[in-house]
């Protein structure tokens, strides 16, 4: 049993070195030879997924990365289906999967930009203001936040509010290279 479980980790080592090396297709073989054996194993189905994504091939990612899923639900495969599924801009399906991401996890910094980001790009205004005001306080210093936060408080007339937003995002407020002082 020791000996199976010793080849399996060195062919998913194998797998992996090759994936980091740009050399997907033959990753895949390898890892798809592992499935063979364990066919629930998820680090290797979700590896199948990030190297179909890698190769631009986003239905078999998809596939792969839903296949994941089904045996474990695990943030590291979330994350990538979302990340697929914003490559592909398609916001509608990548804001609840984020949306789950940080369900599990609260502190992802990086997740709470995408979800920001899905928001304004399928003109959720209230919802991109109250998301933003929120983790503005968790993480005062996000200019990504800071930003999305910003332009929706302009895009709703909200211009006082906008330009204390700009104030903590840059630290100054400039208009035709005259700086303003805004209280």
């Amino acid at each position: 049993m020791n000996k199976k479980i010793n080849n399996l980790e060195n062919e998913f080592n194998k797998a992996e070195e090759l994936r980091n090396k740009g050399q997907f297709i033959e990753s895949i073989e390898i890892f798809k030879n592992i499935l063979k054996e364990n066919s629930k194993f998820h680090p290797a189905l979700n590896n199948i997924a990030n190297c179909y994504f890698q190769l631009n091939q986003f239905e078999q990612a998809e596939k792969y990365y839903l296949v994941s899923l089904k045996i474990s639900k695990n943030i590291l495969t979330l994350n990538n289906l979302s990340l697929l599924n914003l490559k592909r801009k398609n916001f509608k399906k990548a804001l609840p999967i984020l949306r789950e991401s940080l369900k599990i996890q609260s502190n992802q910094e990086h997740i709470i930009e995408k979800i920001a980001y899905c928001l304004t790009e399928l003109n959720l205004n209230s919802e991109v203001e109250i998301f933003c005001k929120k983790f503005i306080k968790v993480y005062p210093k996000n200019n990504v936040i800071l930003s999305y936060y910003r332009k929706v408080l302009f895009k709703t007339g909200k211009h006082q509010e906008a330009l204390r937003a700009y104030k903590k995002e840059t630290g100054i407020i400039e208009l035709d290279n005259d700086k303003v002082n805004v209280l």
